[in-house]
């Protein structure tokens, strides 16, 4: 029922037209009611003012002699008159103070007010139809004596007001009902052509294509129904040919090979066409209406409603889908679906090609559990692997290590071996014979810590701790050295070493100068091994790539090398000799791969059988500038102290007696002042006792380390000022910054080179030595001792001298020697070179002469 009104008033013509009539109506007498209240509110308001003033006025001049008089109760009978008129509130008269003389509630009399006006003239205080409220000032001729004040309702004027507003309305609803019932009429007799076209559009709704409207005339309702013909007529036609089009259409979709799905704005199905039957299994009507999610696995449900939202917001997309067949298979379809828009751009459902992937993505799932099935066992094969990489590189580690170690074992005693022979060739009373056992011991010696050096940098390339060492250096200068030093052993083969200076090469780079020489001269060493006769050449290029390459070639015209033994020549401990002329330890080459490789550069061979071999290294280097190389003057031999230095204190704290007997003679020999700890905690507390310049400083000892020993030294009184330097067998590079962090000023690897130390100590200290190619050759007699030499020295000095040497103690031998030296430098030397070739007994010979010839 309320629709229907709601159709009859807001749907029809009729009913429009009532309702304007009404609203109209409505909305004018609104307006005149309210306009008609405002005035007569206004009206009956001015009257209330007026008699309010009239009454104040009156009942101010009346109560003005009262109010002189101070006769209150005379005001009270004036204000007591008041109450006759029918709107009052309330009448008052109060003094000058505010102080209420009389009024109409009693109890008010006596008290203030605290409102009177500020100035003495009459006063509207309020005006509302609630209340009118004047003041009037009470004047007896000039003056003014207090106040009267009147307040007056409205309720008598708000009956009136109210009786006219309900007149009104009744005027206004009489007014609306017979205007609604005029435009009635007249939309009945204008909407009744109307209806009749009405009805035929209600029976063409229904399924009566063929009704028409019968209305004739010439007003507009007629016109209307003969154009409403026409256009069923023309959509007759059209409806024709749009079933013949969807017939044609509907043949071409059902023979389709792809399956179409469409859905409307509510997402259920409105067409499938024959091959979505056919993929499915189910029939058309049993698809129609529903939605494309009835027909998915719970799972995909999910996902194709985010999709659904995809195609409602205009966007179109391609996926795989699974479907579930009317027998519970799964079936596999390739969507290609599309939102359908309207003209207004809303959606207006969705239309899909769907294309059956069964086949494929089984024959996908087959594939994929096979690689899934490799994978698993490549991932198993490649763990067994890792296992047994990690089990090889822990045992080339743990290779590596324990050769480092035994290299720095083999090295501590080659210290003392070629340290003692080098002191005992320079003592100028050794024979030819003896020079050349010596020589022979140094050579072995020397011979001996290069192969210990190759096992031992093949093991720190083994252990991953090979460090490069990049200087400023002469390249010409190497190359020319090595040349110097290999030509001999080329001569004793009667080979020639050529250096080929025909092409331009850098002179001064920046490389690691140490791992260069040995590539150069490990090359050269091979060439002259392999070389029975003919020429060796060493080259020196430049290739410009995108950095500028140093080009260095050996060739010789040896024997040449196999294509099969090229492959395998850089690997270490590959010997290609037959097994009677192998020599060294096969790790020649290999040191030189990695050195090169490890300094970015290549190092490759091209030879021949019978035609030699040339090995061809290309190396990345930067340049360098003259300025950069820093040469060390070579002078020679040193052989003692320059005058005019303080006496040096030099602190030994070695725990091998080798060492310290070789160090300890090494310093006594140029007249320096020695003590020897035996370990870290002996080396602290000669350190406080003594305040030595110098503490050479080995790594490993008992009881505490010289690492520690360094660090507690560091924190003691005047820690900071001794030099401290690291002497050690070990060759990791690293170990050289780790000493440098504990302290210690600088590092000096074993076996001892005496220019290094001799080097160590001008850097350290400024030390100035005399060196023999200075010093004319008498400056260092090789004479017998004698009695009359020692005659210099005090017979305390003599008897500590004879008691040291009787009792074979090496270290009271040097202290004994040293104080000797600030006597007598020239007798302290002789008398070294005497103790460092063990003659005891020519010197014990002496002192008993010089006890005999000089006596004490």
């Amino acid at each position: 029922m309320t629709v229907h009104r709601h159709k009859f008033f807001f749907g029809t013509l009729r009913g429009r037209l009532i309702l304007s009539v009404a609203a109209i109506h409505a909305v004018m007498m609104s307006l005149f009611i309210t306009d008609l209240t405002l005035r007569q509110r206004v009206m009956l308001l001015d009257r209330q003012v007026e008699e309010a003033e009239a009454l104040t006025q009156s009942l101010s001049t009346s109560a003005a002699g009262w109010i002189a008089a101070a006769d209150v109760s005379g005001i009270q009978e004036i204000v007591e008159t008041q109450r006759r008129y029918p709107e009052l509130i309330f009448a008052m008269v109060v003094d000058n103070q505010g102080l209420v003389l009389a009024h109409t509630d009693p109890s008010r009399m006596g008290k203030y007010l605290l409102d009177l006006p500020h100035e003495v003239r009459q006063t509207m205080l309020s005006k509302s139809p609630a209340l009118v409220d004047v003041a009037v000032p009470a004047m007896l001729g000039s003056r003014h004596v207090g106040w009267a004040r009147v307040g007056i309702g409205q309720k008598a004027y708000g009956e009136k007001l109210t009786e006219i507003i309900r007149n009104g309305v009744l005027y206004a609803v009489a007014t609306i009902l017979i205007g609604s019932t005029i435009a009635w009429s007249m939309g009945r007799r204008i909407t009744r052509r109307l209806y009749a076209v009405q009805e035929t559009i209600d029976a063409v709704r229904t399924g009566n294509r063929q009704a028409r409207s019968p209305i004739a005339g010439t007003d507009e309702a007629a016109v209307m129904a003969k154009e409403f013909n026409a256009m069923l007529d023309a959509l007759a036609k059209q409806d024709e040919k749009l079933r013949n089009s969807e017939a044609r259409y509907r043949c071409i979709v059902d023979t389709a090979t792809e399956g179409i799905w469409v859905v409307g704005p509510d997402l259920k199905t409105v067409f499938v066409n024959a091959r979505i039957t056919e993929i499915l299994g189910y029939g058309g009507d049993e698809i129609m209406g529903r939605p494309m999610m009835d027909f998915l696995f719970d799972e995909d449900k999910a996902d194709h409603l985010r999709k659904m939202q995809n195609r409602q917001m205009g966007i179109s997309e391609h996926y795989e889908r699974r479907f579930r067949h009317k027998n519970g298979d799964t079936v596999w379809m390739l969507t290609s679906a599309t939102p359908i828009i309207d003209e207004e751009n809303g959606f207006n459902g969705a239309f899909s090609m769907l294309t059956d992937i069964t086949e494929r993505r089984q024959a996908e799932e087959e594939l994929r559990r096979y690689k899934d099935q490799l994978e698993q066992t490549v991932l198993q094969r490649t763990a067994e692997l890792l296992l047994a990489r990690d089990a090889a590189e822990a045992a080339s580690k743990a290779k590596s290590l324990f050769l480092a170690n035994m290299s720095h074992e083999l090295r501590t005693p080659l210290n003392a071996i070629l340290g003692f022979s080098q002191m005992m060739r320079r003592d100028p009373n050794a024979s030819e014979t003896q020079r050349e056992n010596l020589n022979i011991i140094n050579r072995s010696g020397e011979h001996l810590l290069s192969l210990i050096n190759d096992v031992l940098e093949i093991a720190k390339i083994e252990a991953g701790r090979l460090q490069l060492e990049v200087a400023p250096f002469d390249l010409g200068s190497m190359v020319r050295d090595v040349t110097e030093m290999m030509r001999l052993r080329a001569q004793e083969k009667g080979l020639q070493l050529l250096l080929d200076q025909t092409s331009e090469f850098p002179r001064y780079i920046k490389s690691d100068e140490a791992r260069l020489r040995q590539v150069l001269v490990n090359l050269v060493s091979n060439a002259i091994k392999f070389t029975a006769q003919g020429v060796i050449i060493i080259r020196l290029g430049v290739k410009n790539n995108t950095r500028k390459h140093l080009l260095m070639e050996v060739e010789d015209t040896g024997p040449g090398i196999k294509p099969e033994d090229q492959k395998r020549l850089f690997k270490p401990f590959v010997q290609l000799a037959e097994s009677g002329m192998q020599k060294g330890t096969g790790l020649g080459l290999a040191i030189s791969r990695q050195f090169v490789e490890l300094m970015g550069g290549h190092i490759g061979v091209e030879s021949a059988v019978g035609k030699g071999s040339l090995f061809r290294v290309e190396l990345p280097v930067e340049l360098a500038a003259l300025a950069d190389i820093l040469k060390a003057e070579k002078r020679g031999e040193v052989v003692a102290l320059a005058p005019g230095q303080p006496a040096y204190r030099i602190l030994i704290a070695e725990d091998q007696h080798e060492n310290q007997l070789l160090l300890s003679r090494l310093m006594t020999a140029i007249g320096l002042e020695v003590k020897i700890a035996e370990n870290g905690a002996q080396c602290v507390k000669l350190f406080q006792d003594w305040h030595p310049d110098l503490i050479w400083m080995d790594r490993r000892m008992p009881v505490m380390d010289g690492m520690e020993a360094t660090r507690r030294i560091r924190l003691l009184a005047d820690g900071q000022a001794v030099k401290i330097v690291a002497v050690t067998a070990s060759a990791f590079q690293e170990q050289r910054q780790e000493t440098l962090d504990a302290g210690m000023d600088d590092f000096v690897r074993k076996p001892y080179r005496f220019e290094e130390i001799y080097g160590c100590l001008a850097r350290q200290l400024g030390v100035r030595y005399l060196y023999r190619s200075e010093l004319p050759e008498e400056a260092v007699p090789d004479v017998l001792l004698t009695a009359g030499m020692l005659a210099v020295l005090t017979p305390e000095l003599r008897h500590e001298l004879g008691v040291a040497l009787e009792s074979l103690d090496d270290k009271r031998i040097s202290a004994a020697i040293q104080q000797i030296g600030k006597v007598d430098l020239q007798l302290s030397r002789t008398l070294s070179r005497l103790t460092d070739s063990f003659d005891y007994p020519a010197i014990l010979g002496a002192l008993a002469d010089t006890n005999r010839r000089f006596p004490q």
